[in-house]
Protein backbone atom coordinates (compact mmCIF):
# COMPACT_ATOMS: atom_id res chain seq x y z
CA UNK A 1 0.00 0.00 0.00
CA UNK A 2 1.31 3.66 -0.92
CA UNK A 3 0.90 6.05 1.32
CA UNK A 4 2.00 9.92 0.72
CA UNK A 5 2.75 11.10 4.38
CA UNK A 6 3.97 7.88 6.46
CA UNK A 7 6.62 5.47 5.09
CA UNK A 8 5.69 1.83 6.02
CA UNK A 9 8.56 -0.36 5.00
CA UNK A 10 8.56 -3.88 6.00
CA UNK A 11 12.33 -5.39 6.50
CA UNK A 12 11.73 -9.33 7.99
CA UNK A 13 9.80 -9.45 11.01
CA UNK A 14 10.49 -5.41 11.28
CA UNK A 15 7.85 -2.67 9.97
CA UNK A 16 9.37 0.95 9.75
CA UNK A 17 6.68 3.28 9.94
CA UNK A 18 8.07 6.92 9.00
CA UNK A 19 6.38 10.12 9.88
CA UNK A 20 7.37 12.04 6.08
CA UNK A 21 6.70 15.68 6.22
CA UNK A 22 10.28 17.04 7.26
CA UNK A 23 9.32 20.52 5.61
CA UNK A 24 6.77 20.69 8.35
CA UNK A 25 8.54 19.16 10.72
CA UNK A 26 6.39 15.72 10.56
CA UNK A 27 3.41 18.13 11.92
CA UNK A 28 0.29 15.53 12.11
CA UNK A 29 -2.37 16.49 9.93
CA UNK A 30 -5.00 14.82 9.73
CA UNK A 31 -4.46 13.06 6.31
CA UNK A 32 -1.04 11.83 8.32
CA UNK A 33 -2.76 10.67 11.11
CA UNK A 34 -5.64 8.74 9.13
CA UNK A 35 -2.44 7.21 7.29
CA UNK A 36 -0.51 6.35 10.17
CA UNK A 37 -3.73 4.51 11.47
CA UNK A 38 -4.14 2.61 8.20
CA UNK A 39 -0.29 1.53 8.09
CA UNK A 40 -0.55 0.38 11.70
CA UNK A 41 -3.32 -1.52 10.90
CA UNK A 42 -1.43 -2.83 8.11
CA UNK A 43 1.69 -4.13 10.33
CA UNK A 44 -1.40 -5.41 12.89
CA UNK A 45 -2.88 -7.47 10.29
CA UNK A 46 0.67 -9.29 8.86
CA UNK A 47 0.84 -12.28 10.92
CA UNK A 48 4.92 -12.18 9.82
CA UNK A 49 5.23 -8.77 11.23
CA UNK A 50 6.18 -8.60 14.88
CA UNK A 51 7.77 -5.52 15.44
CA UNK A 52 7.01 -2.01 14.71
CA UNK A 53 9.69 0.97 14.45
CA UNK A 54 8.38 4.30 14.54
CA UNK A 55 10.64 7.47 13.36
CA UNK A 56 10.60 10.61 11.50
CA UNK A 57 12.34 12.16 8.87
CA UNK A 58 14.42 15.38 8.53
CA UNK A 59 15.27 17.35 11.78
CA UNK A 60 12.43 16.03 13.62
CA UNK A 61 10.64 13.17 15.60
CA UNK A 62 7.40 14.82 15.41
CA UNK A 63 6.07 17.92 16.69
CA UNK A 64 3.06 17.63 17.22
CA UNK A 65 0.02 18.79 15.56
CA UNK A 66 -0.63 20.92 12.77
CA UNK A 67 -1.29 24.24 14.15
CA UNK A 68 -1.40 25.64 10.82
CA UNK A 69 -4.51 23.23 9.95
CA UNK A 70 -5.80 24.18 12.97
CA UNK A 71 -5.53 27.85 12.65
CA UNK A 72 -7.33 27.85 8.82
CA UNK A 73 -10.16 25.78 10.29
CA UNK A 74 -13.31 27.55 9.96
CA UNK A 75 -14.38 25.36 12.51
CA UNK A 76 -11.71 24.76 15.37
CA UNK A 77 -13.08 22.81 17.52
CA UNK A 78 -13.95 20.47 14.72
CA UNK A 79 -10.63 19.74 13.37
CA UNK A 80 -9.08 19.70 17.06
CA UNK A 81 -12.08 16.55 17.36
CA UNK A 82 -11.15 15.13 14.12
CA UNK A 83 -7.13 15.30 14.71
CA UNK A 84 -7.56 14.26 18.11
CA UNK A 85 -9.60 11.64 17.89
CA UNK A 86 -7.53 9.72 14.59
CA UNK A 87 -4.37 10.21 16.43
CA UNK A 88 -6.10 9.22 20.40
CA UNK A 89 -7.21 5.97 18.13
CA UNK A 90 -3.84 5.33 17.02
CA UNK A 91 -2.02 5.36 19.90
CA UNK A 92 -4.80 3.20 21.48
CA UNK A 93 -4.78 0.92 19.04
CA UNK A 94 -0.59 0.70 19.82
CA UNK A 95 -1.43 0.15 23.30
CA UNK A 96 -3.51 -2.53 22.64
CA UNK A 97 -1.57 -4.41 19.47
CA UNK A 98 0.27 -7.88 19.84
CA UNK A 99 3.19 -5.64 18.10
CA UNK A 100 6.18 -4.58 20.22
CA UNK A 101 6.59 -0.68 19.15
CA UNK A 102 10.50 1.27 19.11
CA UNK A 103 10.73 4.74 18.83
CA UNK A 104 13.51 5.68 17.20
CA UNK A 105 14.09 9.48 18.42
CA UNK A 106 16.81 10.95 16.62
CA UNK A 107 15.42 15.19 16.86
CA UNK A 108 12.97 16.73 18.79
CA UNK A 109 9.52 15.15 20.01
CA UNK A 110 6.46 17.37 21.45
CA UNK A 111 3.35 17.54 21.74
CA UNK A 112 1.34 14.35 19.87
CA UNK A 113 5.24 13.47 19.02
CA UNK A 114 6.04 13.26 22.60
CA UNK A 115 2.76 11.46 23.00
CA UNK A 116 3.72 8.82 20.46
CA UNK A 117 6.80 8.30 22.31
CA UNK A 118 5.24 7.63 25.56
CA UNK A 119 2.91 4.96 23.46
CA UNK A 120 6.12 3.36 22.45
CA UNK A 121 7.75 -0.20 24.70
CA UNK A 122 10.88 0.94 23.85
CA UNK A 123 12.85 4.46 23.27
CA UNK A 124 16.04 4.81 21.43
CA UNK A 125 17.23 8.73 21.52
CA UNK A 126 20.39 10.26 19.44
CA UNK A 127 22.00 12.94 21.57
CA UNK A 128 20.23 15.77 19.75
CA UNK A 129 16.35 14.18 20.88
CA UNK A 130 14.97 16.48 23.16
CA UNK A 131 11.11 15.85 24.58
CA UNK A 132 8.31 18.34 25.28
CA UNK A 133 4.90 19.43 25.91
CA UNK A 134 4.44 22.64 25.13
CA UNK A 135 0.44 22.39 24.18
CA UNK A 136 0.23 25.38 26.62
CA UNK A 137 2.58 28.14 23.90
CA UNK A 138 -0.87 27.24 21.49
CA UNK A 139 -3.33 27.41 24.70
CA UNK A 140 -4.03 24.06 24.30
CA UNK A 141 -3.93 21.11 26.98
CA UNK A 142 -2.27 17.54 26.39
CA UNK A 143 -3.67 15.05 23.95
CA UNK A 144 -2.22 11.41 22.77
CA UNK A 145 -1.95 9.94 26.70
CA UNK A 146 0.89 12.72 27.51
CA UNK A 147 -1.62 13.52 30.36
CA UNK A 148 -1.81 9.76 31.64
CA UNK A 149 1.57 8.63 30.64
CA UNK A 150 4.07 10.98 31.50
CA UNK A 151 3.26 10.93 35.13
CA UNK A 152 3.18 7.13 34.98
CA UNK A 153 6.85 7.57 33.22
CA UNK A 154 8.30 10.52 35.05
CA UNK A 155 6.78 11.33 38.45
CA UNK A 156 4.30 14.10 38.96
CA UNK A 157 6.86 16.18 39.85
CA UNK A 158 8.67 16.60 36.77
CA UNK A 159 5.38 16.18 34.57
CA UNK A 160 4.80 19.48 35.75
CA UNK A 161 8.04 20.70 34.88
CA UNK A 162 7.22 19.90 31.42
CA UNK A 163 3.87 20.39 31.08
CA UNK A 164 3.32 23.38 33.47
CA UNK A 165 6.69 25.10 33.27
CA UNK A 166 7.51 24.47 29.77
CA UNK A 167 10.47 22.87 30.35
CA UNK A 168 12.30 20.76 27.51
CA UNK A 169 13.42 17.16 28.34
CA UNK A 170 17.58 16.78 26.51
CA UNK A 171 17.94 12.87 25.81
CA UNK A 172 20.09 12.42 29.00
CA UNK A 173 17.05 13.76 31.28
CA UNK A 174 14.89 11.01 29.67
CA UNK A 175 17.15 8.10 30.13
CA UNK A 176 17.16 9.65 33.73
CA UNK A 177 14.05 9.87 34.31
CA UNK A 178 12.88 6.49 32.96
CA UNK A 179 11.44 7.94 29.29
CA UNK A 180 14.29 6.62 27.49
CA UNK A 181 15.64 3.04 27.12
CA UNK A 182 19.06 3.40 25.74
CA UNK A 183 21.12 6.42 24.17
CA UNK A 184 22.31 5.70 21.30
CA UNK A 185 24.71 7.76 18.90
CA UNK A 186 23.03 9.00 16.00
CA UNK A 187 25.01 7.15 13.23
CA UNK A 188 24.24 4.30 14.57
CA UNK A 189 19.96 4.93 15.57
CA UNK A 190 18.94 2.83 12.85
CA UNK A 191 20.85 0.15 13.10
CA UNK A 192 20.48 -0.07 16.80
CA UNK A 193 16.72 -0.07 16.29
CA UNK A 194 16.84 -2.59 13.38
CA UNK A 195 19.26 -4.49 15.86
CA UNK A 196 16.96 -4.61 19.05
CA UNK A 197 13.69 -5.76 16.60
CA UNK A 198 15.26 -8.11 15.19
CA UNK A 199 16.23 -9.67 18.52
CA UNK A 200 13.14 -9.32 19.61
CA UNK A 201 11.67 -11.30 16.70
CA UNK A 202 14.15 -13.88 16.93
CA UNK A 203 12.74 -14.92 20.20
CA UNK A 204 9.42 -16.82 20.97
CA UNK A 205 7.37 -14.37 19.09
CA UNK A 206 3.78 -16.01 20.15
CA UNK A 207 4.81 -14.85 23.71
CA UNK A 208 4.77 -11.17 22.48
CA UNK A 209 1.13 -10.29 22.00
CA UNK A 210 0.02 -12.04 25.09
CA UNK A 211 3.02 -10.72 27.66
CA UNK A 212 2.45 -6.93 26.28
CA UNK A 213 -1.52 -7.79 26.95
CA UNK A 214 -0.55 -8.35 30.66
CA UNK A 215 1.96 -5.36 31.38
CA UNK A 216 -0.45 -3.20 29.85
CA UNK A 217 -3.73 -4.68 31.54
CA UNK A 218 -4.32 -2.35 34.38
CA UNK A 219 -3.16 0.61 32.50
CA UNK A 220 -5.56 -0.30 29.33
CA UNK A 221 -8.92 -0.86 31.65
CA UNK A 222 -8.62 2.96 32.37
CA UNK A 223 -6.92 4.40 29.72
CA UNK A 224 -9.19 4.66 26.80
CA UNK A 225 -11.47 6.54 29.34
CA UNK A 226 -8.68 9.03 30.23
CA UNK A 227 -8.32 10.08 26.03
CA UNK A 228 -11.81 10.45 25.72
CA UNK A 229 -11.27 12.83 28.82
CA UNK A 230 -8.12 14.74 26.88
CA UNK A 231 -10.36 14.89 23.29
CA UNK A 232 -13.12 16.86 25.20
CA UNK A 233 -10.65 18.80 27.03
CA UNK A 234 -8.27 19.80 24.11
CA UNK A 235 -11.22 20.61 21.58
CA UNK A 236 -13.52 22.49 24.21
CA UNK A 237 -10.56 25.00 24.03
CA UNK A 238 -10.74 25.22 20.64
CA UNK A 239 -13.23 28.13 20.66
CA UNK A 240 -11.12 29.97 23.58
CA UNK A 241 -10.05 33.72 22.43
CA UNK A 242 -6.58 33.48 24.00
CA UNK A 243 -6.45 30.39 22.11
CA UNK A 244 -7.49 31.49 18.98
CA UNK A 245 -5.04 34.42 19.39
CA UNK A 246 -2.22 32.25 20.01
CA UNK A 247 -2.74 29.42 17.49
CA UNK A 248 -3.51 32.47 14.49
CA UNK A 249 -0.47 34.19 15.49
CA UNK A 250 1.84 31.30 15.58
CA UNK A 251 0.41 30.48 11.91
CA UNK A 252 0.95 33.57 10.80
CA UNK A 253 4.64 33.65 12.23
CA UNK A 254 5.09 30.28 10.61
CA UNK A 255 4.28 31.67 6.93
CA UNK A 256 7.85 34.06 7.58
CA UNK A 257 10.53 32.84 6.11
CA UNK A 258 14.32 34.41 6.38
CA UNK A 259 17.62 32.97 4.32
CA UNK A 260 18.80 31.01 6.98
CA UNK A 261 16.03 28.78 7.83
CA UNK A 262 12.12 28.48 7.83
CA UNK A 263 9.97 28.87 11.08
CA UNK A 264 8.38 25.55 11.35
CA UNK A 265 4.53 25.88 12.09
CA UNK A 266 3.51 23.07 14.38
CA UNK A 267 2.17 22.50 17.87
CA UNK A 268 5.09 22.76 19.41
CA UNK A 269 5.85 26.37 19.17
CA UNK A 270 9.34 26.64 18.81
CA UNK A 271 11.30 26.85 15.53
CA UNK A 272 14.62 24.33 15.54
CA UNK A 273 17.03 27.56 16.71
CA UNK A 274 14.74 27.61 19.46
CA UNK A 275 14.54 24.30 20.83
CA UNK A 276 18.31 24.24 20.79
CA UNK A 277 18.58 27.40 23.42
CA UNK A 278 16.02 25.71 25.36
Amino acid sequence: MNFDLVKADRDGALMWLTLDRPDEANALSIPLAEEFAAALDLAESDPDCHVLVLQGSGKYFCAGGDVAGMADAQDKSGYLLELAGTMHEVVLAMARSRLVSIAAVHGPAAGAGLGLVLNADFVLAAPEATFLSAYAGVGLTPDCGVSYLLPQMVGPRRTAEICLAGRVASARDGLEWGLVSELVDTSGLRDRARELGESLAAGATQTLGPTRRLLSAQRLSSYAEHLEDELRTISSLASNEDTVRRITAFAERGTAKNASERTIRTVDGLSTAQVRRR
